[in-house]
């Protein structure tokens, strides 16, 4: 019998955003999103199962009942000396069960973004950064600075929602939106073509942010590559006549510069001394994999926000011993288990290293893990907690569709 729903307010999973007013329609666990932002429906509706799925636990490629599968990784990690729990994006009630598994079997977690959580921790740790919201930017920033390629792919709704928004509470007049790098042809006419801002699109090597920030500092007109006199005597009048700036960024984008720290700090320092005179903030978007989840719960739990190893009793941090890519390069943990409950890219396994999944039914990988488990997504299979970018907003995701695959949680509470 052909059962159908209308679903409105979803909470998406699958960016940092988790914008909450998404509307789908269920069909026989299919469902279709009605959002006119192509971008993210197609996201979200990949995850419909289809012929490829796997909704049967796998060992090896040989199809088990999960009971078997769940004995098959005890005695694997019973029989191994060092276990690393990779999170690839985990809601908060996933996140508890990690810990406690963890604790119990003196495992190691770390997340696949940690890297990048620590760019930006970094700043915090040695000198400090004035940050703001997302609501706070859209409804009082005059004028965004935007620095990377990226960060509008990956978080597409950030157009719509915060630099073009339908209702500001506080401004009235069109917002200066200034990009500083190699921005696609596409998306800048997307931001255009909502006619409630201005756009300078400034095409910088993000190696000479740092100075191209020192020039805004100052009255010296030396010119960088990439940048004319007239860009850069347009831009210091819209920051000198700007009332509330905001920068933002994703520590992603400036993974293949010289120096990703110190373009980081450079913004974080210039937003700081702008501070002086007039108001300005930083807000970085976080990874899509439910980074700024794992950092808040793991902070809050164990004091640390990634990278930590459960010895004598307590977690400890150290971000070089416990970094994930490395043990993993360097086949120093004999078991990885990996958890991808959002992860929409391919798993890269290391064939020389026993590997567990615990991955949504479409989960695909550079090689055959040992055990796979398929497990449900959280907002689309089960209710769940994510946190936004800008980690004042903690979100409730809903269960839309039942294909009665357990969660993170089911599995690993199981196991421990």
């Amino acid at each position: 019998m052909t059962s159908q729903n209308n679903i409105k307010n979803l909470t998406c999973p699958f960016c940092s955003m988790h914008c909450d007013d998404i509307s789908v329609t269920t069909k026989n666990d299919q469902y279709k999103v009605g959002q006119k932002n192509t971008v993210c429906a197609k996201k979200i509706e990949s995850y419909n199962l289809n012929t490829k799925s796997i909704v049967m636990p796998m060992i090896g490629k040989k199809v088990v009942k999960l009971s078997e599968a769940l004995k098959k990784i005890s005695n694997l990690i019973k029989g191994h000396n060092e276990t690393l729990i990779l999170n690839h994006g985990v809601e908060l009630a996933g996140l508890r069960s990690i810990l406690s598994f963890a604790s119990q079997r003196n495992c190691i977690v770390d997340h696949v973004n940690s890297k990048f959580l620590y760019q930006n921790i970094g700043i915090v740790q040695r000198t400090g950064y004035m940050a703001t919201s997302l609501t706070e930017t859209k409804n009082r920033a005059d004028a965004i600075i935007i620095f990377g390629n990226e960060v509008l792919t990956k978080t597409p709704r950030l157009i719509d929602k915060v630099l073009t928004p339908k209702d500001s509470l506080f401004s009235t007049s069109k917002k200066e939106i200034i990009l500083i790098g190699d921005f696609s042809a596409k998306i800048v006419k997307n931001i255009k073509g909502k006619g409630k801002c201005n756009i300078t699109n400034i095409k910088l090597d993000l190696n000479l942010i740092d100075d191209f920030l020192k020039l805004l500092a100052t009255d010296d007109l030396k010119l960088l590559k990439g940048l004319k006199k007239s860009e850069l005597i347009k831009i210091k009048n819209i920051l000198n006549k700007s009332k509330y700036i905001v920068a933002t960024w994703t520590a992603s984008d400036f993974v293949k510069t010289l120096n990703p720290k110190k373009i980081i700090a450079a913004i974080c320092k210039y937003i700081v001394d702008l501070n002086v005179s007039s108001r300005a903030a930083c807000m970085p978007i976080s990874g899509i994999l439910a980074d700024e989840t794992s950092s808040q719960a793991l902070t809050w739990m164990t004091g640390f926000p990634s990278s930590i190893k459960h010895i004598d009793g307590a977690f400890k941090h150290d971000r070089n011993a416990f970094n994930s890519q490395k043990l993993i390069d360097e086949k120093n943990v004999d078991v990885v288990i990996h958890i991808s409950t959002i992860n929409p890219g391919k798993l890269k396994i290391n064939k020389d290293i026993t590997n567990i999944v615990l991955g949504h039914p479409n989960t695909t990988f550079t090689s055959t893990p040992d055990i796979f488990i398929p497990i449900g997504i959280p907002g689309i299979d089960y209710e769940g907690i994510m946190f936004r970018t800008d980690k004042v907003v903690s979100v409730a995701l809903k269960k839309i569709r039942d294909i009665k695959l357990p969660s993170t949680q089911n599995i690993l509470d199981n196991l421990a």
